[in-house]
């Protein structure tokens, strides 16, 4: 049987999380809508 750990590889420490950054982000990888 396979247990599956989702890890990073390394440890990300975020001090301030910045919800608008991140949306602009995701939009520059294909973001949700992506066609």
């Amino acid at each position: 049987m396979w247990t599956y750990n989702k890890k990073l590889q390394f440890p990300v420490n975020i001090k301030n999380p910045n919800p608008a950054m991140a949306k602009y982000i995701i939009t520059q990888y294909g973001g949700p809508y992506r066609k």
